[in-house]
Order: C-alpha cells, then structure tokens, then sequence
C-alpha cells in the first residue's frame, strides 16, 4: 500500500468540500426532487426545491375578530364623534352611544356577509347596527372596526347594545379602521414567499404551509449513504457473553448509522460487516451495486484502511472500482489513517456521476469524529446545494467551486478554557471531546463565557469519551516540532467545534470561509509565501550520533547555497537508518518524507552520507541505487532534466558525486519539492539549482 502524505485537517476538509462541490456542477445544483405531503412527519430536514408563494388572497383569507366584541362601522363611529366633539361638557353627560344588535357570529361560522337593517327597537330614533363577534370570527364585509365586550353592556329588552358611559370618549379616540380585527393578508401578503427554495424545513414552515393551503411540496432527495463495517473480529451479536473470544460486537455501524440520522442531512443504509478475508473483487462488486443500483451516493467504511496485513480497503475503492484518492492520511488525533476517495462514472447520455467514499479507522471513537469533521459538512453541502439566488449563471466551474465552498456550512464554534492540565500529544494535532458549562462573573452578569473539561482518556476505542462530549476542542501539537508545550494549561483558551449547531437553519450558521479551519488554511498559505521551508533527510549506515554531527553541517551548507536565513528556514530534520534491507530502506524513506515531520516543508532534500568511491566493496554504491529508485516511487511528476544539472554541478565540485544518481520531482500530492543528492558536492549543487527551486517552490504555491 502506498504511504500517503499527512495532510493537516483544514486541508483535508477543503477538499472535502471542493470534491463535493464538484459533484453539484458535473451533477447539478439541484438534487432529484421528489414530492412530500405537508403533513409527513418526514418533511422536517428535507430541503425547498422551489420557492413556495403564498396563494391569493393571502392569510387569514377572511377579516377576522382579534377579540370577543361587537363589530361595528367606522362611518357610523365617525358621525358620532363628530357630534360628541360638538358638546359641552353638560349635554356629554347625558350622551348614550347606542347600536341595534344585527346578529351573532362565531369562531367557525360559515358567513361571508350578513344583510344590516337598522332597527329601532321600542324607540323612534334610529341607531347604527353592530354584530357580535367572537375571537377569529368572520368580521362581515360591511364592518370594519371591533369594539371589545368589556367597553360594551347589551340592553336584553330590546335587543341594543350600549357603550359604558366612561367608556365613550376613549372608543370614539382611539376605534379607527380595522382596530381589532386582522384584514385579509394581514398576517401571510399573498404572493410572498414562506419558503425558499434551497431552505432546509423547519417546523414553522409546517404551519405556514398549512396556514397558506399547500398539502404538497416538492424537496430534494436526501442523500443516500451506506456505512460498512470490516474485520474478522466483528459479530452482529450485542451480547457479549456470546462473543466467542477474539470477536467483538460491532459498534461501528449502530453508532454512525444513529449519527447521520441525526444530522437530518441524509437517509443512511445499513450496508452490513464485510469479512476482511473477501477478495478485492468481492466486495468491489458488493460496492458497486450499492452505488449504482441502490444509488448511495456516499460510502462510509470502517477499518480495513491502515498498514496491516489484510487492510485492503484502499485497493477496493482504487483497484477494484477506479477510484481516486484525494488524501490516504490525516494529520490528527484520533483519525490518522482516515483516506477520501471519489469514484466517477459516466451515464448512458454521458454525464458524469459521482460517489465519495470516506474509508474511516476502525475504532469507534475515530469513526465518530471524522464522520462529524468531514461527512457532516459533505452532506450539509451536497443535500443543501448550492444556493441559486447567489450563483451567477456565467460563473465557470473553478469560481462555482469556490463559491460552494465559501459558503458550505460548517460547525459552530466558540472559545472555551480549560478546567484542568491537558498533556498535549507530541506526534499530532489533537481534537479532544470535551464538556462544556457556560459561567458569568461576579461583576458582570450580562456576559458570559465557557469553560471546557476533557471527558477523560482520549483513546480511541474508548466510546465513553463521546458520551458527554458537547464538542472537539483543537488543540495544537505539542512538543519541539509543534507548539513548544508539552501541556495545555489550566486557565488556557481553545476553539471547540460544536456538535450540535445552535443555528435554527443553515442560512444563519458557520461558514467554511469564516471558520476556523480556513482561518489556519491562511495563516499557513501566507507564512508559506515569505519564506521557503526546509526539509531535510539524512540517510546514513552510520549511527544517529555521528549523522546528527554532520547533520549541522549539512544544514549550514543548504541554508547558506539557497538564500540564507533571510530567505530559508529549516522547519525539520530527521535522521533515516539504511543499514537495512531495501523493502525496509523504502519503508523509512516513505515515513521520513511523506510523515508528518516534512509537513510544513516546501524543499526536502534526501541527503546519502555513504563513502562513495572510497570504500573497496560496493554496498554504499548499492545502497544509494536503492536510496534512488525507492525515492522515485514516492515521486508523482518527475525533473529528471533538474536532476542532471544537479548530478553535473555536483560532480564539478566532486566527481565522485557523479556515482550518485539524483533524483528530483514532487511528492506529498504535489505539494513539496524532492531533492535527493549526495553530500559530496553538495555546496555548489545547490547553489547552482537555487533560483530552479525556488520557481518550483513559487509554482506550487499559486
């Protein structure tokens, strides 16, 4: 299995998203729609296709009483006002603000309008009509203003309805058009959008699409993912006693199965334990029909993924059905070995489809946290799309692609500081599960901030360190060659990735182009601009005593030929035993230049310290043949014609350099420079392919 180059998790979420947004343009923004009733209890999640509008005449379709009362005509009221304004204080008095009762109406009633006769009662004079409404009655047409009942006393003998005395002047001041009552369209204008398309569903949109008479919608399919589980030593079984020994019970797909579930963002299909036994060509044809005819368009497979013996997943997904591997490592804890793979295939009308496959570590903890890492955002973006009302119709694919990821949601986050000492890990960037409790101080009551404690040991098959979990706190690598603690402190403040997002929809949520993440991808870019980084690798049959020695040296005389130290920076040194057999030579050239140590690396020079042509026997010229030619398998586009300048210059210092076969090109998917040489020679070799590599170094990085 080939040794894939760590890539950093801010890294390795781009692309995600990229690969992703890929997917959208070969396939279309807009997923398979499908047509859901308003009242499925499945709509919730699902995402608009359309706009929805409001039909005419809008919400509520009728005039309706906001109050128990009796509805009654401004004109009237205005005629009355008119005559009170004209009173003195003595005639107010005796003032009687009287209406004739026209009817009843109430909440339910079937009544468009109802037919107003003055009546007068036992009286001579003629009164204005009114109605009684209750609470979201029909308000008839003719009628547009309510009076409460509490204002009003309703004279039984004949059939009148009389405003309190002390109650006149305040019903004349302040009843106006519509007072009390919600007009037609008040609440939902008709033609206004409810939902918008590319709007995930909530449940306030369940009401408003009731309220507006809309019993079907159509949404975008869910995407579909299977979860697999591999290995030998996996059993359906939850009961552990009948374990035979040596198997446990898969917890793997429960666990995720439940996980993507919950994110609403997916239908997941349990795809079963495949036996780690299974040829390549068995479980790439068991795959293929679950992409194809089952139409999964995301594969989660646990295990299977690292550098044993019988970890033939990559194979699967690469060999067995034409994959693509877009990283084969993280660098992080837990998740180390987790590999992204894309799978395309084109139709019978020549479009192009695509799967993404994320083989996962198989224990449990990392399955769960890279599945929240980097399937999460995938399936938020591939259900969500992208939105149309942003995307311009001339946009190529490379700025639809950007856009896309810009704009894919990612997690909330916030600061929180640690409650207790954190031993950093010294090999990786860790994201640790953390609970978190929000405070406010003594003195200030309105704001408030977290406090993170870890759930405890961090191991990886340890499924109670997610059990309390509210979040990943990112915490640095520590040691020399990370962040120079070896201990996050009591007191010290982290970014956690939440869990759970506090955002109610997508729209108003994390975005990948503010997170984070993409903050660290920029800060990396740009000190990367300034300065070219040095790698260096010393391979020697020699103790690491007498290489770390000339190792100094090596280093000044590399440091001094490129630029000095206003222009190079060595970021790593490391020191690579060939006194061994050619697989294992090979073995430590792939961990020395493709680990996590060259990580920051532009240029990494492969330095042989054998004694070429000095020696009677021919080991060291043979050993740097196998140095070579195991170099250049870890080479992807090769500069053999920059390899041979080298060889020249270097032999022009020393000939004997000339016995060493250089090797130049890109490694660490595409993303630094190799340089294999001997030492001899070494100052004028480098000197001379300076301003070569410092182009090379350029090229990478725009």
């Amino acid at each position: 299995m080939k040794m894939h180059r760590m890539v950093p998790v801010p890294e390795a979420l781009e692309t995600v998203l990229s690969e992703t947004a890929k997917s959208l343009w070969e396939n279309g923004s807009a997923s398979t729609q499908k047509s859901v009733s308003t009242s499925s209890s499945d709509l919730v999640g699902h995402i608009s296709a359309i706009d929805i509008r409001a039909p005419h005449p809008g919400y509520p379709n009728y005039n309706s009483s906001i109050m128990d009362g009796y509805a009654v005509k401004t004109s009237d009221l205005r005629e009355m006002k008119k005559l009170f304004d004209d009173m003195d204080d003595k005639e107010r008095i005796n003032f009687r603000m009287v209406f004739v009762l026209e009817g009843k109406i109430f909440a339910g009633d079937n009544i468009a309008n109802i037919s107003c006769t003055d009546k007068s009662g036992d009286s001579n004079e003629v009164y204005p009509t009114a109605v009684y409404v209750t609470t979201g009655a029909v308000v008839p047409n003719e009628y547009d203003a309510v009076i409460p009942v509490e204002d009003t006393k309703q004279v039984a003998e004949n059939g009148q309805v009389r405003i309190i005395d002390d109650k006149v002047a305040s019903v004349l001041a302040t009843t106006t058009q519509w007072t009390w009552i919600r007009p037609i369209g008040c609440d939902i204008a008709p033609d206004s959008i409810v939902l918008r398309e590319g709007e995930r569903i909530q449940p306030v949109h369940i009401a408003l699409l009731t309220q507006c008479g809309v019993d079907q919608i159509p949404v975008k399919r869910l995407p579909r993912v299977g979860v697999l589980s591999t290995g030998n030593e996996l059993v359906l079984s939850t009961n552990t006693d009948q374990c035979q020994h040596g198997k446990i019970p898969d917890a793997n797909r429960p666990l995720l199965l439940s996980q993507l579930e919950n994110y609403g963002n997916c239908k997941a299909h349990d795809l079963g334990i495949v036996s780690d036994d299974d040829s390549i060509e068995i479980l790439a044809d068991k795959l293929k029909n679950a992409l194809w005819n089952d139409e999964i368009d995301v594969i989660i497979s646990t295990g299977g993924i690292s550098m044993g013996e019988k970890d033939n997943m990559e194979q699967v997904f690469v060999n067995g059905m034409g994959g693509e591997i877009h990283f084969g490592r993280m660098n992080m804890k837990p998740g180390k070995p987790t590999t992204f793979i894309t799978i395309d295939k084109k139709s019978s009308d020549g479009k192009l489809c695509r799967k993404l496959v994320f083989a996962l570590p198989g224990n449990p903890v990392s399955a769960s946290v890279c599945t929240e890492l980097l399937v999460r955002p995938c399936l938020d973006l591939l259900h969500h799309g992208v939105d149309a009302s942003e995307v311009v119709s001339s946009l190529d694919e490379q700025s639809f692609i950007r856009h896309a990821v810009d704009n894919a949601s990612v997690h909330d986050e916030l600061i929180a500081t640690l409650t207790e000492d954190v031993k950093l890990d010294k090999g990786r960037p860790e994201y640790h599960r953390v609970s978190l409790h929000r405070s406010t101080s003594s003195l200030d009551k309105l704001h408030y901030s977290y406090h993170a404690t870890s759930t405890g040991v961090q191991r990886s098959s340890r499924v109670l360190s997610l059990r309390s979990a509210d979040g990943l706190m990112m915490l640095p690598r520590g040691g020399q060659l990370g962040c120079g603690k070896d201990v996050a402190q009591k007191g010290k403040s982290y970014p956690v990735l939440l869990y759970q997002s506090s955002s109610y929809s997508m729209r108003c949520g994390t975005r990948f182009k503010a997170s984070m993440h993409r903050s660290m991808l920029e800060q990396k870019n740009a000190s990367r601009e300034k300065i070219m980084h040095l790698g260096i690798v010393v391979c020697t049959s020699f103790g690491e005593e007498e290489a770390s020695g000339r190792l100094d040296k090596i280093n000044t005389t590399l440091m001094n030929s490129l630029g000095g130290e206003d222009h190079v920076k060595t970021v790593s040194r490391v020191v690579c035993n060939t006194d061994a057999s050619y697989d294992v030579i090979a073995q430590r050239l792939n961990d020395s230049v493709c680990g996590s140590e060259m990580e920051n690396a532009d240029v990494i020079f492969v330095v042989f310290l054998g004694k070429l042509g000095q020696d009677t026997t021919p080991v060291p010229f043979r050993t740097g043949l196998d140095l070579s030619h195991a170099l250049r398998q870890l080479v992807t586009k090769h500069a053999d014609a920059v390899a041979m300048r080298l060889r020249q210059a270097a032999a022009s210092q020393d000939p004997l350099a000339a016995l060493f076969a250089n090797v130049v090109g890109l490694v660490r998917n595409e993303s630094s420079v190799l340089i294999s040489c001997s030492e001899r020679g070494l100052g004028e070799a480098g000197t001379v392919i300076k301003s070569t590599v410092k182009h090379l170094v350029y090229m990478l990085k725009q």
